[in-house]
């Protein structure tokens, strides 16, 4: 059986083994095979799955809501990722704001 195993995954991605084990936990992914010694391996499709449970995460996706996410279909995976899209862009003006507001203070100190 061809694949990574765990910590490869880890080392690859930068995604926490505790992080990896609960999105299997979550039924979110799951490991393609095992070695002889039962080591897990994880083939190239789940990696990808793994790195894209973190990218939904990072833009504020709770675990729970990516299940709901990941496989549906494209039209909805659009629909969602529009509405985040907007939520990122709005904090995004409101950190600029911010920026400039602390950097007027510096300025004034």
């Amino acid at each position: 059986m061809e694949g990574k195993l765990l910590r490869e995954v880890v080392e690859d991605t930068g995604i926490s083994r505790r992080a990896i084990q609960g999105y299997e936990k979550e039924g979110l992914v799951h490991a393609t095979g095992k070695t002889k010694m039962g080591y897990l391996l994880y083939d190239d499709k789940s990696i990808e799955r793994i790195k894209l449970i973190r990218m939904y995460q990072e833009i504020g996706f709770r675990v729970k809501d990516i299940g709901k996410i990941i496989d549906a279909t494209d039209d909805m995976k659009k629909k969602v990722l529009r509405e985040r899209l907007e939520c990122l862009k709005l904090k995004r003006d409101k950190m600029e704001q911010l920026i400039i507001h602390v950097e007027q203070k510096i300025k004034e100190l």
